[in-house]
């Protein structure tokens, strides 16, 4: 396994075709993982960050951050900061940590988590599943497939989700999920009508 430091200024990395270890450290980075299952550390700044072929793992750290999985079952952790997360292709796991993110799982059954802020997801094709808890901030899921995708709830009880479809209300064309006073979920172009507990996982 190759490991690459990059330096406290803006640098430009380009992994190899096998497995890479690559840190950015400070400076707004651009780093390419190549091909092979690459672990890339962006580290302070606004990063550009791009897995390629492979399953790679990819932590944007502190910035406004890309991170692009490309091919392969990617992990990607935006860190803090408004971040862009893309899965590209295969089953990918995503996580927006604190800020208000944009999560597009791409092609693929993808795990999507915005973490704390106010985040839009886009799960794309695939059966994806989009993590929720109390105190995450007000998201929208934007692309919600009834019958395919799903909404996890941690730490909900059957009863506590028999209340959130309850209290579901109509916002013109979208629905929206109370979870807590500080947390909820709008699907867009998406009718109380379709809702019911199959949606959802405990």
């Amino acid at each position: 396994m190759a490991q690459i430091n990059g330096t406290s200024l803006a640098d430009r990395i380009s992994g190899y075709d096998f497995a890479d270890w690559i840190a950015g450290r400070e400076g707004n980075d651009w780093i390419n993982g190549q091909g092979g299952h690459d672990s890339i550390h962006g580290g302070a700044g606004h990063d550009s960050l791009f897995g390629a072929a492979g399953d790679d793992d990819i932590e944007g750290g502190a910035g406004n951050d890309l991170l692009d999985g490309g091919r392969g079952n990617d992990e990607l952790d935006g860190g803090a900061g408004n971040d862009r997360l893309l899965g590209g292709l295969g089953h990918d796991e995503l996580d927006g940590g604190a800020g208000d993110d944009l999560l597009q799982g791409g092609i693929g059954n993808d795990t999507l988590d915005g973490g704390l802020g106010r985040d839009r997801l886009y799960g794309g094709s695939g059966a994806d599943v989009f993590e929720f808890e109390r105190g995450d901030g007000r998201d929208r899921i934007m692309d919600f497939q009834n019958g395919l995708d799903r909404i996890a709830l941690d730490d909900f009880s059957r009863a506590q989700l028999n209340g959130v479809i309850a209290s579901a209300r109509q916002q013109g064309g979208d629905l929206v999920l109370t979870l807590s006073a500080d947390s909820s979920i709008v699907l867009e172009s998406f009718s109380k009508s379709q809702l019911d507990a199959s949606d959802f996982l405990l």
